[in-house]
């Protein structure tokens, strides 16, 4: 006996009662995931790295103590890396790790006739290495204080490396070297994962000047709780003769991104911060493949940077 099509009807109650349950389902979905979410969002962190490329050739071992012991009385724990271990996998390694303050006691170099800044690994240059990173290395190469090549090729990372894979949970990163803030495109490339400050150079910088002024900042920043833009005051500007133009250029030290809230920043507000919740690290997992291509682009600095 067969049944004339009709479709039995769900009665209101029923669908009332399905609708409230996926109502709440929803509801509780949300929840869960803006828990999660905050629970996860990345905090700035207690641990300090010092990347210290420049001690093959110019090694400081007075500013590493004194930077060192300014970060542990601020209540971090500090890691130090020599010039050997400044390689594009260690660089890799290090943008990830989601440090709160990084050092960069590195040559850094203008690129030839662009606004790129890049920033020296110890590695020496090798065609064809690393084409999994395409156009986010150069080829970078020292330069004698009067401005002729030496033939030492280094492996550079580029800003382009940083957007890639940095993990910078409202960091300070301090740049050292030549013309790391001359233009904004490496600080941007920190601040764009997280970063909060930026601190470099305008122009080119020799060894123990930035050692010397940066030591200053660091106690005034660390020491003394100073603003940032107040720390950075307290430096000196240096004249320096760019052999390539033939002029004296003036170079100090500045701040990225140049607002009043990143100039007001005290170290003292990050630390509560970090002690007031856990420090979670956020994971990323985007960027992961690359177009195969020949590292094309050449860098040079001053050894004297």
């Amino acid at each position: 006996m067969s049944r004339n099509g009709s479709k039995k009807k769900i009665p209101n109650r029923r669908l009332l009662v399905l609708s409230v349950g996926l109502s709440l389902i929803i509801i509780f979905g949300f929840i869960s995931y803006k828990t999660f979410s905050q629970n996860h969002e990345a905090k700035f962190s207690l641990k300090a790295a010092i990347v210290d490329q420049l001690f093959e050739h110019f090694p400081n071992p007075a500013f590493i103590t004194t930077a060192t012991n300014l970060l542990t009385n601020a209540g971090f724990n500090v890691s130090y890396f020599s010039s050997e271990n400044v390689t594009v996998p260690f660089y890799r390694e290090l943008v990830e790790d989601a440090y709160g303050i990084i050092i960069f006691r590195a040559h850094s170099a203008l690129r030839n006739e662009t606004t790129i800044v890049d920033l020296f690994t110890s590695e020496k240059y090798r065609q064809g290495a690393y084409p999994e990173y395409a156009d986010m290395l150069s080829k970078a190469e020292y330069l004698v204080p009067m401005g002729q090549e030496t033939g030492q090729f280094y492996f550079a990372i580029a800003p382009k490396f940083i957007e890639s894979f940095g993990n910078f949970p409202k960091s300070v990163i301090v740049a050292m070297g030549c013309w790391s803030l001359k233009y904004p495109g490496m600080a941007q490339a920190f601040t764009n994962r997280g970063a909060k400050a930026y601190v470099g150079w305008t122009e080119t910088v020799l060894p123990n000047d930035t050692d010397h002024e940066t030591t200053k900042f660091l106690e005034m920043f660390l020491g003394e709780n100073k603003t940032l833009a107040g720390a950075i005051d307290m430096t000196n500007r240096h004249i320096y003769h760019d052999p390539s133009l033939n002029i004296s250029v003036t170079s100090k030290m500045d701040f990225y991104p140049p607002s009043p809230s990143v100039g007001d920043l005290k170290i003292s507000d990050l630390v509560a911060e970090a002690k007031g919740s856990k420090t979670l690290t956020a994971s990323n997992n985007f960027g992961r493949s690359f177009l195969i291509a020949n590292v094309s682009f050449k860098s040079k600095g001053f050894l004297t940077d």
